[in-house]
């Protein structure tokens, strides 16, 4: 980026984050934070028996509830919330895992963050989910007492894990439409009841959490650069359309957005969904993965970074084809360039499929299983 536009955009963030700090000190004064109910959003982490991590926020409680017959006003309402939150920073949590108790504190957009690891391990057994609890101690200006449940993931037993994108790879958000005009309609104006999945993703999905022994054991990471404000939204999508339940590793639109810079390979990586893959193989190092993603964005690019940082770790790479000429002519660009074999561009979950049980993946009878109704 030239230096012109580098200095342009930092004192552009800097003037956006002094008329922030006017808002949240002018709302202080009007003591808005003291008397609004407050609320703990504790997102599903992931981990080890011995590491654990796990992201949540603290806000100004809006509730939002959503239905099939939801009026466009309703919807627009909705995602008002979700976007207008009022952060709570500087609160104190403690955060409770099996025996280990840490003591967090937000940051300036409402994050707690946690990545460390347990003085005291987990018990070994067979369940993939661990519960975890997170207390809201106080604020700068009160004591509040609220606490959130939420889970941690700790596979075991995987033959391998998935990781996946969601806009366009699962969920169709026409992100690649002129201007963006279609992903902002179906964004704004509709709610989790009348979206849609491409054809197939469940079974394909479904068919990779239960691998090629069909144990169900396959852990399900999403990653994707929608922001945390839609992680209610998404979650919801995942559920409803049977998909398989795994961490939501979204990323922060804040005036300041978080990045966790990460180094391999000789160079230094800046970028929410690069960083965030690269957290999930390191904390897995003997553990391979299958990367799905798309061709509206640039997961190809990400994820053959990521294959060749991770030398051995990526089994395969599934990119599912948005249908648009210049987009697929680039990523079909990049995989030939790229030296690396076991990537392939899909026109469809069922050719991925069929790839996947070519590697032995997944078993071809469980996808067709799911492809056929069957939960």
């Amino acid at each position: 980026m030239p230096l012109w536009k580098r200095l342009l955009l930092g004192m552009l963030r800097g003037i956006l984050l002094f008329v922030a700090h006017l808002k949240y000190y002018f709302k202080l004064l009007l003591s808005v934070f003291g008397k609004a109910p407050i609320t703990v959003l504790a997102y599903r982490g992931y981990g080890r028996l011995d590491h654990v991590f796990m992201e949540g926020r603290v806000l100004k409680n809006k509730v939002i509830t959503t239905s099939p017959d939801d009026s466009m006003w309703r919807n627009i309402v909705n995602n008002y919330k979700r976007f207008g939150s009022a952060e709570i920073r500087g609160a104190q949590l403690r955060v409770t895992i099996g025996d280990n108790e840490f003591q967090l504190t937000t940051d300036r957009e409402g994050y707690f963050y946690l990545d460390a690891p347990l003085p005291h391990p987990l018990e070994a057994n067979d369940r993939k989910w661990r519960k975890a609890t997170v207390q809201l101690l106080r604020t700068r200006r009160r004591e509040v007492q609220s606490t959130a449940l939420t889970k941690v993931m700790i596979p075991s037993r995987a033959e391998f894990g998935v990781i996946s994108d969601i806009d366009d790879t699962i969920l169709i958000t026409e992100v690649t439409s002129a201007l963006k005009l279609k992903m902002l309609y179906l964004t704004f104006f509709k709610n989790v009841n009348n979206r849609q999945t491409f054809q197939e993703v469940e079974a394909f999905f479904r068919a990779l959490q239960k691998g090629k022994l069909g144990e169900n054991r396959n852990p399900v990471f999403y990653v994707s650069k929608s922001p945390w404000n839609l992680y209610d939204f998404l979650e919801d999508f995942i559920e409803l359309n049977d998909l398989p339940r795994g961490p939501l590793l979204l990323r922060d639109i804040g005036l300041l957005p978080r990045h966790f810079p990460f180094e391999f390979m000789n160079k230094r990586y800046r970028g929410h969904k690069i960083a965030a893959v690269a957290r999930i193989l390191r904390m897995y190092p003997d553990m391979p993965f299958i990367l799905v993603g798309d061709s509206g964005e640039k997961d190809a690019e990400i994820y053959l970074t990521i294959a060749k940082a991770f030398p051995g770790q990526v089994k395969a790479i599934y990119i599912h084809d948005v249908q648009d000429p210049l987009r697929r002519r680039r990523t079909l660009k990049l995989i030939a360039e790229s030296g690396v074999d076991n990537i392939l561009l899909v026109s469809s979950y069922r050719q991925a499929a069929a790839d996947a049980e070519r590697r032995g993946l997944l078993d071809r009878h469980i996808f067709e299983a799911f492809g056929s109704g069957m939960r």
